[in-house]
């Protein structure tokens, strides 16, 4: 799989700068094929939703595969190309399962050398993931990977457990995967790979609003 179609969504507000940016700038105007084009929807604003952006008519005609949703302040160190292979091979291994395959999404520890005081943080409840029969190659991003089985904003987590003075987990969650590894300090980089049916999922659930509190959490 690779990257066939590039798409800037935008308010129309914006279109203009981002255009004359494309089209001037050296950096832009430089890079490899193909070429970015620009879907400005009339009803997008500042607020809109991710999940809302989704639905909306013109980015449902674009979306005909599985896709890829980068935020317009990427802060990203992991290669795009690594991200795109452990997905496929993930993807790969549910060849024959009743399910189908998910997503993948990049969360990023806050704690550390360059931590930043304040920063928003998520929360996320993550189980592990069966091995691989065969083992992933050095570099690889596989051994990193876990499954999410639950992930909200850490502000959305303590107003529950404000309200409910504690945290309630789904018995069925447990019974499910047994070990849960909880974190509190990781930051969703909204950076997901997303196959075609999760747009059928969204358009099922209009209430959904945000990609990362409604269509994952």
């Amino acid at each position: 799989m690779s990257i066939s179609r590039i798409t800037l969504v935008t308010p129309p507000s914006s279109r203009k700068p981002i255009e004359d940016a494309l089209s001037r700038n050296p950096h832009l105007t430089s890079l490899p094929l193909p070429r970015a084009e620009i879907i400005a929807p009339e009803s997008l604003s500042q607020n809109t939703g991710t999940a809302e952006i989704l639905r909306l008519p013109e980015i449902q005609a674009v979306i005909d595969t599985n896709f890829l949703i980068l935020p317009c302040d990427l802060l990203c160190e992991l290669p795009g190309e690594s991200l795109l292979e452990t997905w496929m091979v993930q993807a790969a291994g549910m060849i024959g399962s009743p399910n189908p395959p998910g997503g993948l999404g990049v969360w990023f520890p806050t704690k550390g050398d360059h931590a930043v005081k304040g920063e928003e943080t998520n929360f996320l409840m993550t189980a592990k993931i069966p091995e691989a029969t065969v083992p992933p190659h050095s570099g690889s991003l596989r051994p990193h990977l876990s499954q999410v089985v639950y992930a909200t904003t850490t502000d959305a987590l303590n107003d529950i457990t404000e309200s409910k003075q504690s945290f309630p987990i789904r018995p069925g969650l447990l019974r499910k995967h047994g070990r849960i590894r909880m974190l509190t300090t990781a930051r969703d980089a909204h950076v997901y790979l997303f196959p075609r049916w999760i747009l059928d999922f969204i358009n099922q659930n209009p209430k959904f609003e945000s990609i990362s509190e409604d269509v994952i959490g």
